[in-house]
């Protein structure tokens, strides 16, 4: 097989380092040894090519393929260009290369079980193989070098991958040999020349990334002359191969030259080589004391050059040691892990103590800034990183060193600790690096308590909090007039700076071991300490001394103490008022000067800003901050008593945080970053009556989320301070990102997103209860609305999308612009319009100022990286919004970013377009609509349509990530649904190789195992989302699609045999086997398989348990259909059920149990008894909603599935029904008949799962395919009461009037018995075996006339509502469309009345007289106009109406109508003798003259016609009708001659000439000819010679007939009549639509007109 591409390998090896399912697991072998070919040939230096360069020095040079001759001017420009073009081609294919090993490797060091259990022992073996590989490869020798190894020393410097590529492949294969630790030290000391005397500062900007890559190489260094922690253990003592190896490595001349030659300039890396070195050293030479020797000279040459302080200061705690990813970051310090422990057991004897004594020779304040040796505390302070780092080097025993507990120990009990200030601080860092999760927090407390004889070590926490109230006592005793005394050195007096830093150390600990500790030892251990120290509560010394004039950082780590103990326990209202009382911050009303002398006001102006340090500062804001998550919303007063503590963040913190000067930009971005996260904990507190309730009351503070909303409302200091985090853009933020306080700013910069849209959350009802007051006038705009007064910050808010360093900020730029696009319907217009130029371009090579082009690959590279989980995250714990993780069997976590870009995209769709759904998916969206609509989609354009359609594509997906799968399954199908996509939608997935709905069906609908405990609720219901979605998108492509077209008809066949033909048993065999050989009836056998019975209230809970939740008022609750905004407990679901929210429900049952339970502790004499049945009721009662819960999700799930599945059925057996005969006739043995007997055979099984779900009682699944009365009836009168509330919404009857008209349309009059012939023959021929086809046509014509009476009933009990829609019908003001549409809902109406209540309220409202004198009055003058189509059409509708009307023949209709005139009025319509144009052949009908005069004529004469067959014992009636055929006999007469007329200049008559020459011949016959005769101008002539020409085209003549039809007839066709064209009247029967008809009522006519006379 092989690797023809980069591509192709890394895709393998990616494969392989995931685990996904697409590797072949059979063939594993031959992979692999295809990919040893492939990195064996690229893998290695490149040579010169001498024959290239000739090329290149005579000017001859390779450009796309073809071999130019350069001129001497362009020579050298052109040949470094193409020279410059080759390399970058070159070091493309490389770093590729360099990349699949990286891959490899770390797969190897760094493994992630992702895997089920069931494939864990298949993909084990495929480990197996894969390491056996690995460590071929790196063994592979060449001249006495490890060629791979070789190759990636020379790449180092070049790529960045390659450094930790040589890590990993020195933990995979650490004994390396000579030539190759040479040539690795050597590299390093190139790499290190820049570094020389770094051991004490910091390392500059500039050489981050150098710094980053040396350190990389020094731990592969590290790696291999030391055993593997990772892989090895500990405590593993070097095989016989490794000490052979080690050995001839201490041997080395070279590298005993390069390591041990005391003319090296010392620098920090090289000091560290050396201790190393010695370290290996001792480890191999115990037996010979010149090897013991040299081992001892370098570790003290280490020593005295610093390289303790070094690992310490300069690698350990620098920015690019921090900002490794957590694993990288444990495997490095898991290798210094090793190195420090073999250091101590290698100089235990002689080097510690030196160390020791070291620590007792200096002062605290030298040993940071002017001492370079190593000391004792070095060590410490490395070791405490270290465990910090990597907790499981101290937690865990298996890998635990021997010497760290006795260690521990000779520090600890013997009180070693207490001889230098150093080091007790450091013995102090290194407890907190230990205290990390729960265990060693608790280890570390109890190595800090008494013991049970009430005796504690030399350093105890009853100790340390002894030495702080003293301290609190000493500064409390002070005289008032030491007050003048300069603060500084009245705390060095008073607290030695070696104090400080010892107190500080200690309270880092107690913070560490509360934070970690677990959350049931909290109220324990506290009560402990209160006991021991005698101090009450614990927190109170805390406070004490950070409110005395102590050191910054003392006060700084005294909040940080206080602000742990307020997150793990319940006290933050007591921390509120002592916050109060000690006024830490002076209110802002206070006119007392002696009020806070040291508040923090002045602290921050006169102290802090001058020291340019703002610890004290920012361990209040955090403090706080602890306090309003501790109170939430439910803080007394809505925190109006700490108002003045978020006026100081917000005016003196954050609002001049820009001016100020820092010494640290770190500490500038975190207070910036505590600022921001204040802002939004007070919006969050803020809730719905607070601002009424400040009004009411007349309070003199808001509540600090009010103050802080206003301020962002009216683009005040907290929108400014957020706009200046996101105005310099991502690619700033992603620069700055690289810097020592990037991850800072990183944290700002999601603070402020949080803050924007957890203040989007609020506005809108802020607003609405602002607007109450009038004082309030000033704010009446939404946040969104103040942030597009300058266009640039909401372009910039949504391009955060970009940062990619951090998925955190990327789902709060996702929230932000999903609250921006609901708001803003025209927000992708608005990043449109932003017009790219020339300027500086970003890393994708899109210009800057191009936003919407840089926004599509934004989001698209999110969404594959949240798919894909790269840069993946867990739900930030600090993240307001962040939803519980869904219970889930699937294979891959969910992402939270694919979520909700998702929903975003579906969300986004409707509305005008362009939509920003319409942007990032890839459409046209520069030009408009039309643009939307006339987009050619690109598969290959990197934006989330791609990414969809990939994801789409993997057979994989639907098991491993079901719930991503079934939302880009809907994603697809509302593009391909909705109108403005649905043509360039359909046309992408038509194509190859996109035609994917045939090829997904056998991976999304293949059989799961039903009932398995491993698959959650949420995959089954995912599960069968996904089968639905696909389904539908399958009908829709049938139904849309044009058979004319080759794509669109290959595309239907091959949908049609994928559904309805059987598949291919062979390869489905294993996993359907036993299920129907067609999917379609897979299907349905899936339905009457996967049924879940609906949990009853009264089955699933006893007798006793319902009377315990009636007593308590939860049955009442449980039973309610309340929303949780109306005060109940139901919710919508992610898909729109209505089902119970188990958060409101349980603290509602909580509110009730409590209360209840009181009353029977007070009254009952059950007591306790009593209470715990009450609380099993309500578990029972939370049990009993959460199968509700569960039972709704899989229930809808699968009547979407049965929807989908009918939708699919009915557009194939009746739209595309011959190419389904043509596709069941060709498939092997198909035949003629073969459709028909599918479908006969799809019908069978329909039947016989619909009865089944009938008898199992699965009502809710049947309602697509029978209709159920109750329900038709209910959505009837909610229409109504919705047309009810919207009266007065001139916008929103429009579409209430049409909803009720698709009502009417679809609920009358529906039999299946009007079904095609074929369908209904099958139907009744399935029945008659058991006769259960009758029975259901039976059912369902019962069902439909049940919903007809219920929906008369509905309309006479709702008659008022009459008058608004007869107000629409009859004004004249009203728009066209708005009349016609409540003309026609009243006449479906009047037909759907059988009691004429309707009618009769039509007529007691005078709307009938109101239309005809609208018709006689005003509708001539609109029909020759501009506007005659809607005149028309309001027109059709008014005689509709009268026409229903007139049908009525009840009595009591009838004389009311008779008393209307209605043909008397109708005779002096102007608009019936309106004369069309002439006739000629049009395709254009918008201005049709002929064709709207038609259409009014045609209802006329049906409304005429009607009253005359309904009142012929009436004279008077029948006078008024025969004046109305004498007013308009010319109109009559041109109707029949036009009926008559052949083929005219292209014209000929159709079905509506036809249709109006019946109905003038059916109401002439039923009048009296005498009549006729009478009436002036001789109408009974003029229309008898109109029907004996219409006659003419329906006879054969001859001179020989006797009939004097017929002889009539000839003569009148022998006459000149000039009046009438010049053509034969005889045609063939074709001319007339519907002849036999036309013919027999122009007989009927002639003969009664004839004989009559």
């Amino acid at each position: 097989m092989g690797f023809d591409t980069v591509e192709d390998a890394l895709t393998f090896v990616e494969q392989l380092a995931a685990g996904t399912d697409a590797i072949d697991i059979n063939n594993i072998g031959q992979q692999l040894r295809d990919l040893d070919v492939y990195l064996q040939q690229t893998l290695k230096p490149k040579g010169r090519n001498e024959e290239a360069r000739k090329h290149v020095e005579a000017g001859r040079v390779t450009i796309e393929g073809q071999t130019e001759t350069l001129s001497q001017a362009d020579k050298h420009q052109r040949g470094i260009a193409s020279a410059a073009a080759a390399a970058a081609l070159y070091f493309e294919d490389r770093r590729s290369q360099v990349l699949c090993l990286w891959y490899l490797l770390q797969s190897q060091v760094l493994p992630e079980g992702v895997l089920e259990e069931d494939a864990q022992a298949d993909w084990d073996d495929v480990q197996v193989q894969a390491n056996q590989y690995t460590k071929a490869l790196l063994r592979d020798q060449q001249d006495g070098r490890r060629k791979l190894l070789h190759h990636l020393l020379h790449l180092i410097q070049a790529i960045n991958s390659a450094n930790e590529c040589l890590v990993y492949a020195c933990q995979v294969e650490p004994d390396i040999l000579e030539l190759g630790v040479v040539a690795l030290v050597k590299l390093l000391h190139n790499m290190a020349r820049d570094f020389h005397g770094l051991s004490n500062q910091a390392v500059p900007e500039d050489k981050q990334a150098q710094f980053q890559h040396t350190y990389t190489v020094l731990i592969a260094f590290l790696s291999a002359i030391l055993p593997p922690i990772i892989t090895q253990g500990v405590n593993h003592v070097p095989s016989t191969a490794q000490e052979t190896a080690l050995g001839k490595l201490a041997h080395s001349a070279d590298l005993k030259r390069l390591l041990e030659d005391e003319s090296q300039v010392p620098s920090g890396f090289h000091a560290v080589l050396k201790l190393a070195w010695g370290v290996m050293l001792k480890i191999t030479g115990d037996n010979d004391e010149q090897t013991q020797e040299r081992a001892q000279q370098c570790m003290h040459a280490a020593c005295k050059h610093g390289v303790l302080h070094f690992l310490h200061t300069t690698l350990l705690d620098s920015h690019c040691f921090g900002d490794e990813q957590p694993e990288q970051q444990q495997l490095y310090a898991s290798v210094l892990h090793r190195l420090l422990i073999q250091f101590l057991n290698a100089a235990r004897s002689h080097e510690v103590p030196a160390l020791l004594a070291r620590c007792k020779e200096v002062d605290i304040r030298s040993v940071q800034s002017q001492q370079r040796s190593d000391s004792l505390s070095s060590l410490l302070h490395c070791l405490a990183t270290c465990y910090r780092l990597h907790p499981d080097l101290w937690l865990n025993d298996d890998i635990k060193p021997d010497i760290v507990v006795p260690f521990m120990n000779y520090l600890g009990d013997e009180g070693t600790v207490l001889e230098s200030p150093s080091l007790l601080v450091a013995w102090l860092d290194l407890l907190t690096g230990m205290a990390s999760r729960p265990k060693g927090a608790s280890t570390v407390f109890g190595s800090l308590s008494m013991d049970a004889s009430g005796k504690a070590g030399p350093v105890s926490w009853m100790r340390m909090l002894l030495i702080m109230r003293e301290y609190c006592n000493l500064y409390s005793q002070q005289p008032d007039q030491e007050q003048e005394q300069p603060q500084q050195a009245r705390q060095d007096c008073l607290a030695p700076p070696e104090d400080v830093a010892g107190l500080s150390a200690f309270l880092r600990l107690f913070s560490q071991v509360f934070r970690d500790c677990d959350a049931s030892q909290v109220e324990g251990w506290m009560t402990t300490l209160e006991d021991q120290s005698q101090i009450r509560p614990l927190w109170e010394v805390f406070f004490q001394l950070m409110c005395h004039p102590v050191p910054q950082a003392l006060k700084a780590g005294c909040d940080e103490a206080i602000a742990v103990l307020v997150s793990r326990t319940g006290q933050a209202s007591a921390i509120w008022e002592r916050l109060l009382a000690a006024v830490v911050v002076a209110p802002s009303m206070s006119d007392d000067p002696s009020t806070g002398r040291y508040d923090i006001s002045y602290q921050l102006a006169e102290i802090e800003s001058r020291a340019e340090d703002y610890s004290e500062t920012l361990a209040l804001v955090r403090l706080l901050n602890a306090l309003w998550k501790a109170s939430g919303p439910s803080i007394y007063d809505g925190g109006r008593g700490y108002a003045h503590f978020s006026v100081f963040v917000l005016e003196s913190v954050l609002a001049p945080i820009g001016r100020r000067q820092y010494k640290s930009q770190t500490q500038k971005w975190d207070l910036f970053a505590a600022c921001l996260q204040h802002l939004q904990l007070v919006i969050a507190a803020l809730q719905p009556g607070m601002v009424p309730s400040s009004q009411a009351n007349g309070h003199s503070a808001p509540p600090p989320g009010l103050s802080v909303m206003l301020d962002l409302l009216r683009d005040g200091a907290a929108l400014r301070a957020v706009m200046h985090l996101v105005d310099e853009g991502v690619e700033h933020a992603l620069e700055e990102r690289s810097k020592p306080w990037g991850a800072a700013r990183e944290g700002a910069l999601l603070a402020a997103l949080r803050v924007l849209v957890t203040a989007l959350q609020t506005d809108t009802w802020l607003l609405q209860e602002l607007r109450q007051y009038p004082k309030s006038g000033q704010y009446t705009e939404t946040l969104d609305a103040v942030l597009k007064h300058d266009s640039r910050r909401i372009s910039k808010l949504v391009s955060c999308l970009g940062y990619t360093h951090s998925s955190a900020v990327q789902v709060e730029a996702i929230r932000l612009t999903h609250l921006l696009a609901a708001r803003q319907p025209t927000l992708a217009d608005m990043l449109v319009q932003q017009r790219p130029n020339t300027g500086t371009h970003d890393r994708t090579g899109i210009p800057l100022s191009a936003t919407w082009p840089r926004l599509r690959f934004a989001f698209a590279d999110c969404l594959q990286r949240a798919l894909t989980h790269l840069g993946s995250e867990t739900l930030d714990k600090e993240d307001p919004q962040a939803p519980p993780q869904a219970e889930t069997s699937s294979a891959l976590p969910m992402d939270t970013r694919a979520v909700l870009i998702l929903e975003l995209l579906l969300a986004a769709l409707s509305g005008p377009a362009p939509t920003l759904t319409h942007l990032l998916m890839g459409f046209e969206v520069t030009q408009g609509p039309d643009g939307v609509y006339g987009s050619r989609l690109d598969p290959h354009d990197f934006s989330c349509l791609g990414v969809v359609l990939n994801m789409v594509l993997t057979p994989t997906q639907p098991h491993e990530q079901p719930l991503l799968y079934e939302q880009c399954l809907q994603l697809l199908y509302s593009l391909s649904e909705h109108l403005q996509t649905r043509g360039p939608m359909l046309t992408l997935l038509r194509q190859p190789p996109y035609s994917m709905l045939a090829p997904q069906i056998r991976s999304v609908l293949q059989s799961d195992e039903p009932g398995t405990e491993e698959e959650s609720l949420h995959t089954r219901v995912a599960r069968l989302h996904q089968r639905a979605c696909l389904v539908r998108l399958a009908a829709l492509d049938l139904h849309c699609a044009d058979p004319a077209v080759q794509p669109d008809d290959a595309s239907c066949k091959h949908l049609l045999r994928s559904f309805f033909l059987p598949f291919d048993t062979e390869s489905d065999t294993d996993e359907m086997s036993g299920d129907p050989n067609r999917y379609i009836l897979y299907i349905l056998q899936l339905l009457a398989t996967s049924m879940v019975q609906q949990p009853e209230y009264v089955n699933e809970l006893s007798s006793s348990y319902r009377q315990s939740l009636r007593d308590m008022g939860v049955d009442a609750v449980l039973q309610s259909s309340l929303p949780v905004d109306r005060g109940g407990v139901l919710t919508r679901t992610r898909r729109g059920q209505l089902c119970y929210d188990m958060s409101a429900l349980t603290r509602e049952m909580k509110s009730r149990y409590m209360q209840t339970s009181a009353d029977h502790l007070r009254y009952s004499s059950e007591g306790a008894e009593g209470s715990d049945e009450l609380r099993e009721a309500c578990r029972q009662g939370l049990r009993f909603a959460q199968k509700y819960n569960a039972w709704l999700e899989e229930a809808a799930a699968l009547q979407a599935l049965v929807q989908a599945w009918q939708q699919l059925v009915a557009v194939a057996i009746t739209k595309r029904f011959g190419i389904l005969q043509e596709v069941a006739a060709g498939s092997d043995g198909g035949g003629p008949d073969s459709a028909l007997q599918l479908v006969h055979q799809l019908l069978s099984e329909t039947l016989y799962v619909l009865h089944g779900l009938l008898l199992k009682g699965h009502r809710s699944l049947v309602l697509p395919l029978a209709q159920v009365p109750a329900a038709t009836v209910d959505l009837f009168l909610r229409l109504l009461e919705a047309l009810d509330r919207g009266q007065s919404e001139d916008a929103l009857r429009p579409h209430l009037y049409a909803a009720l008209l698709s009502f009417m349309q679809y609920t009358q009059g529906r039999r299946p018995a009007q079904a095609s012939p074929q369908i209904f023959a099958a139907l009744l021929k399935s029945g008659n075996s058991n006769g259960s086809s009758d029975r259901l046509v039976a059912g369902m014509d019962q069902q439909n006339r049940v919903v007809e009476q219920g929906i008369a009933a509905s309309l006479v009990q709702q008659l008022p509502l009459l008058t608004a829609v007869v107000r629409d019908a009859a004004a004249q003001t009203s728009k066209p469309a708005l009349k016609a549409q409540a003309l026609t809902l009243l006449a479906s109406w009047v037909v759907a009345d059988p009691s004429l209540a309707v009618g009769n309220q039509l007529h007691q409202q005078d709307l009938p007289n109101r239309i005809l004198e609208d018709l006689v009055n005003r509708a001539h003058h609109f029909l020759p106009g501009p506007h005659a189509g809607m005149a028309v059409q309001v027109i059709e509708a008014q005689l509709t109406l009268l026409l229903r009307l007139s049908s009525a023949r009840r009595s009591s209709s009838a004389e009311v109508t008779d008393e209307l005139q209605l043909i008397g009025k109708l005779i002096h319509c102007k608009a019936i003798d309106l004369e069309p144009e002439e006739p000629v052949l049009r395709t254009d009908h918008k201005h049709d003259r002929r064709r709207h005069i038609s259409r009014v004529l045609l209802l006329v004469l049906q409304v005429v016609n009607s009253e005359v067959a309904t009142k012929q014992q009436s004279p008077h009636t029948m006078s008024q009708a025969v004046a109305f055929v004498a007013q308009h006999s010319r109109m009559m007469h041109r109707v029949l001659r036009e009926a008559a007329v052949g083929n005219l200049n292209g014209w000929e008559p159709g079905e509506r000439e036809a249709e109006l020459a019946t109905l003038v011949l059916c109401l002439v016959t039923r009048l009296s000819f005498s009549q006729l005769s009478q009436q002036p101008g001789a109408p009974a002539d003029a229309l008898r010679d109109g029907a004996h020409r219409l006659l003419g085209p329906f006879s054969c003549p001859s001179e020989d007939s006797h009939s004097p039809l017929l002889r009539t007839s000839q003569q009148m066709d022998d006459r000149d009549d000039t009046d009438l064209p010049s053509t034969s009247y005889t045609q063939p029967l074709k001319v007339l639509p519907c002849p036999s008809n036309t013919a027999f009522c122009s007989c009927t006519c002639l003969e009664q007109l004839t004989f009559q006379h």
